[in-house]
C-alpha cells in the first residue's frame, strides 16, 4: 500500500469533521473515486454507536488509542429481523456485526470494536469484527464481545442448517484472505475466534470471559478450507481469563468444519485453558483431518503431552514453517511490517526484502545466565548453627548498606507537614502530609486513622508501612483515593487499595509515595495523561543516583525508614508491632526494608519473591529499582528474604504471575526453599506462611483478614529489636 495523502477526520464535536464513521468513509467515495489511493481516517476520542462497513480497499481506520475510541454495536443472532427474513424470522450470526471489513489492504489501529448484545446463552451469537479481506492489518485493537466475537471470512463452502449463512458474503465467492493481528487484545466466551481465513496473530492477549459453567469456552472454531496451508497461527501470545473462570474450564479450540488448522508457537496458556486442549466437536474424522499442534508453550497449562492425542507438539525444525513471513507471505510476497515483498536484488536479502537474514545470533543473555550461575550468591549463609546465621545476618545487612547506598545517605532530623485532612466512609481520617527525608528532599504520604483503631495491652495503636505497587499512581491507590478512573481501574484489576482495607481492619496504615512517582515524579514523567499519572520514573531515578554510587532500591529503603523514625516519634504507635505490607512494587519495598530493618516486626511480600535468573535476568523486564549493581554477585532474593528470619513473613504468589517467570511457582519454590531453611534453623518454621493464590498478578484479598491476624498472632514470639542504627551511622 503506498502513503496515504487522503486524510478524513471524524469527531463528535470539532467543526469541519465528519459525526460519524459511516459519513467519513461515504464522503471518502465521494471525494475520492480513485479506489487504488489510500484514505486515511482518523477518528477522535468518542464512543461511536454504529455499524460500520467498509467496502472500500486501502482504507486505514486509525484512533487516538485503543482505550479512548470505541465503536460499539448491540445485535444478537436471536434478535428478530427487520424484515422478517432468516431462520425463524432472526438476523442470525452474520448479520450482528459491529463493523465489517470487505476489501482488501484495509487497516485497523488503535480502536476499541464491541458487541455489547450479551451473554450468547440469551441473545445468541454477536460478532463484534467481521472481517473478509486479503492483506489486512489490525494492529493495537481491542475486539470485545462474548459468543463469535471474532469472524474471520471466508465462510464454509456449505451451510449445515438453510439460511444460517444470510448476509453480506452469502453468496460471495469463498476466498481464503490473509489477516494479521498485532498488539490486539481478543477477549470472547464460545468459539469467540472463527472463520476459514488465514490468520496470524502476534503478541496478542486472547481472553477468556466467565460464563460460570463447567465447559467455560471456547476459544477458536476454525473452518479452513480443505487443502489450505495454514489456518490460524498464535505467535507469542497471552491466553488469559478473569480470575472468576475456573482453571480447566476452557478448550483452546474446536473445529467448525473438520479441516481446521490452529497452530500455537510461543505462547502463554493460563490455568482455565483445559489440559487436553482440543474438543473434536464430536467430529471423528477431524481426528485425521484437523491440524491442531503447539510448540515452545509455557504458563500454567503449557504441558501439550496432555493435549487429546490427536493435536500434536511441534519440534524446533517444523515451528519454522510458521513463521509470519511464511504464513502470509502468499504468491504476492506480502509482509505486512514491510509493504508488499518486492523481489530482493541481492542473494543478502530476506524473504521479506527488507532486511539481511540471520541464521545466527550471538546473544549475551545464556553468557550471563551461566556466570550468575558460576558466580552468583557468593555471600549466601553458609554456616550450621544458628549462631553462624546471627552473625552472617549482620555482616549481610552491612554489605547490603553499603552496595545500596544507605552508608552515604544524607540524614536529618524528623520534621513532618501536614497538606490536607479529610474523613472518609468508615470514619477514617485520612491525611495528607509530606516528610523531610533528606536535605532538600520530602517525600509525600497518606496518614489512614480509623476512628476505632487496633491498640495494644498499652493503648498504642497499631500500624502497617503500606509502600505502593508499580502501575497505580503512587500511594493514591494505596490509599483508597476513590474518584479518579485510572486509580479505580488498577484497584479493581489488582486491588492495590490494601492500605484502605488494612485501615477498615482498625490499623493506623502510613502510605508514602516512592521517588519517581505520584507526587515525586521528576520532570520527564510529569502530566496528566494516564501512563504518566499511573506510572513512574524509576529509570530516570537510577540514572541520577547510580554514578553517585546511590540506587533505587536504597534511596526507598532509606526513605521508609525514616518513616518509622517518624512513627517512633509520635509516641502514640507500638512500635513492637509494626507491620509492613506490600504487593508488586510495594512487595519488592517491603522485601527490602524488613530485611533491612529489624523494627520491622512482621512482613507481608505479595507478587515478589522469586529467582533473579528466571524473573529478573531473563524475563528483563521489571522497574529499574530491581537492578543493583553487584547484588545478584552476593544474594538471591530468597536470601535477601532470609534476613528478615525469624520475624513472621507471609509471602503470597499467584499462580499465573508472569513475574514468576517460564516455570512459574517452581522457580518461587527454589527461593522459599532458601527461606524455609533459615527459619527451620532458627526454630520458627511457624513463622513462615507462603499462600498460592489463583490467577495473574494481583494481591489475592480472599483470605486477607485472616493472613492479618496470623501475622498478628506471631509478633510476640519474637524478641524486641532496637533501631538499626550500627547499620545506619
Amino acid at each position: 500500500m503506498s502513503e496515504s495523502i487522503y486524510t478524513l477526520r471524524v469527531s463528535r464535536a470539532a467543526a469541519g469533521a465528519y459525526p460519524t464513521i459511516s459519513d467519513a468513509l461515504a464522503a471518502a467515495d465521494q471525494l475520492y473515486p480513485d479506489t487504488e489511493q489510500p484514505v486515511t481516517i482518523h477518528i477522535e476520542p468518542g464512543e461511536y454507536r454504529e455499524r460500520v462497513e467498509i467496502h472500500r480497499p486501502y482504507v486505514t481506520l486509525v484512533g487516538e488509542t485503543a482505550d479512548s475510541v470505541r465503536i460499539v454495536g448491540s445485535l444478537g443472532a436471536k434478535m428478530p429481523s427487520e424484515d422478517g427474513s432468516g431462520v425463524d424470522g432472526t438476523l442470525g450470526t452474520f448479520r450482528t456485526y459491529t463493523v465489517l471489513v470487505d476489501a482488501d489492504d484495509v487497516r485497523l489501529e488503535n480502536l476499541t470494536i464491541v458487541n455489547d448484545a450479551g451473554d450468547g446463552r440469551e441473545v445468541g451469537q454477536a460478532i463484534a469484527l467481521y472481517a473478509d479481506g486479503d492483506r489486512l492489518v489490525v494492529d493495537a485493537c481491542c475486539i470485545t464481545g462474548r459468543q463469535d466475537t471474532l469472524f474471520l471470512g471466508p465462510l464454509p463452502p456449505r451451510e449445515v442448517k438453510p439460511g444460517g449463512f444470510i448476509g453480506p458474503k452469502q453468496f460471495a465467492p469463498r476466498r481464503v484472505g490473509r489477516q494479521y493481528f498485532r498488539r490486539c487484545r481478543i477477549e470472547g466466551d464460545v468459539d469467540f475466534i472463527f472463520g476459514g481465513a488465514r490468520a496470524y496473530f502476534e503478541g496478542c492477549e486472547i481472553r477468556s470471559l466467565n460464563r460460570d459453567m463447567d465447559v467455560n469456552g471456547y476459544v477458536t472454531a476454525a473452518s479452513t478450507p480443505e487443502g489450505e496451508p495454514y489456518g490460524f497461527v498464535f505467535h507469542s501470545c497471552s491466553f488469559t481469563a478473569p480470575q472468576d473462570v475456573a482453571p480447566d474450564s476452557v478448550y483452546l479450540g474446536r473445529p467448525w468444519r473438520e479441516w481446521a488448522q490452529t497452530v500455537l508457537i510461543d505462547c502463554w496458556l493460563g490455568q482455565h485453558i483445559k489440559r487436553e486442549g482440543w474438543w473434536d466437536w464430536a467430529k471423528p474424522a477431524a481426528h485425521e483431518r484437523a491440524h491442531y499442534a503447539g510448540a515452545s508453550l509455557h504458563g500454567p497449562a503449557s504441558d501439550a503431552e496432555n493435549w487429546a492425542p490427536w493435536a500434536h507438539e511441534l519440534d524446533a525444525t517444523a515451528t519454522t514453517r510458521y513463521a509470519r513471513e511464511q504464513v502470509l507471505s502468499g504468491a504476492d510476497g506480502w509482509d505486512p511490517e514491510g509493504g508488499p515483498g518486492d523481489a530482493a536484488e541481492t542473494d543478502s536479502l530476506s524473504d521479506n526484502g527488507r532486511t539481511v537474514h540471520i541464521d545466527t545470533y550471538y546473544e549475551d543473555e545464556l553468557a550471563f545466565r551461566e556466570r550468575l550461575k558460576r558466580e552468583g550468591r557468593s555471600a549466601a549463609f553458609k554456616g550450621t548453627t544458628p549462631e553462624d546465621f546471627e552473625a552472617w545476618q549482620i555482616a549481610t545487612r552491612v554489605r547490603l548498606f553499603d552496595l545500596l547506598g544507605l552508608s552515604i545517605m544524607d540524614r536529618v532530623s524528623i520534621e513532618a507537614r501536614e497538606l490536607d485532612r479529610v474523613q472518609i466512609a468508615g470514619g477514617i481520617v485520612r491525611t495528607h502530609a509530606m516528610l523531610q527525608v533528606e536535605r532538600d528532599v520530602w517525600m509525600p504520604f497518606y496518614l489512614l486513622e480509623p476512628s476505632h483503631p487496633k491498640l495494644d495491652e498499652r493503648g498504642l495503636k497499631r500500624c502497617y508501612i503500606c509502600p505502593h505497587g508499580h502501575q497505580g499512581a503512587g500511594a493514591a491507590s494505596v490509599a483508597g483515593v476513590t474518584g479518579v478512573p485510572a486509580v479505580d481501574d488498577a484497584v479493581r484489576k489488582f486491588n492495590y487499595d490494601y492500605g484502605l482495607r488494612l485501615a477498615r481492619m482498625g490499623y493506623v496504615t502510613v502510605c508514602p509515595d516512592a521517588r519517581g512517582w505520584g507526587y515525586r515524579r521528576d520532570w520527564k514523567g510529569q502530566g496528566d495523561d494516564e501512563n504518566s499519572y499511573l506510572r513512574g520514573t524509576c529509570l530516570n531515578q537510577a540514572r541520577m543516583a547510580e554514578p553517585l554510587g546511590l540506587t533505587v532500591a536504597g534511596l526507598n529503603v532509606w526513605d521508609n525508614m525514616r518513616l518509622i523514625d517518624y512513627l517512633e516519634a509520635r509516641g502514640d504507635i507500638a512500635m513492637d508491632d509494626l507491620g509492613c505490607f506490600g504487593f508488586s512494587g510495594g512487595g519488592y519495598m517491603t522485601l527490602y526494608l524488613a530485611a533491612l530493618d529489624p523494627r520491622v516486626r512482621k512482613a507481608f511480600v505479595s507478587g515478589y519473591l522469586y529467582g533473579v535468573d528466571d524473573s529478573l535476568l531473563h524475563l528483563n523486564g521489571n522497574c529499574s529499582c530491581n537492578y543493583t549493581p553487584g547484588l545478584w554477585r552476593l544474594l538471591d532474593m530468597g536470601d535477601i528474604a532470609s534476613l528478615i528470619a525469624p520475624r513472621p513473613l507471609l509471602v503470597q504468589s499467584c499462580e499465573e504471575d508472569h513475574l514468576n517467570g517460564s516455570r512459574g511457582l517452581k522457580n518461587v519454590d527454589e527461593q522459599l526453599k532458601i527461606v524455609r531453611g533459615a527459619y527451620k534453623l532458627l526454630g520458627r518454621r511457624d513463622a513462615l506462611r507462603h499462600e498460592v493464590c489463583p490467577g495473574e498478578h494481583h494481591l489475592g484479598v480472599a483470605h486477607l483478614a485472616e493472613d492479618i491476624e496470623w501475622l498478628d498472632s506471631h509478633v510476640a514470639e519474637c524478641a524486641p529489636v532496637h533501631s538499626p542504627s550500627a547499620c545506619c551511622e
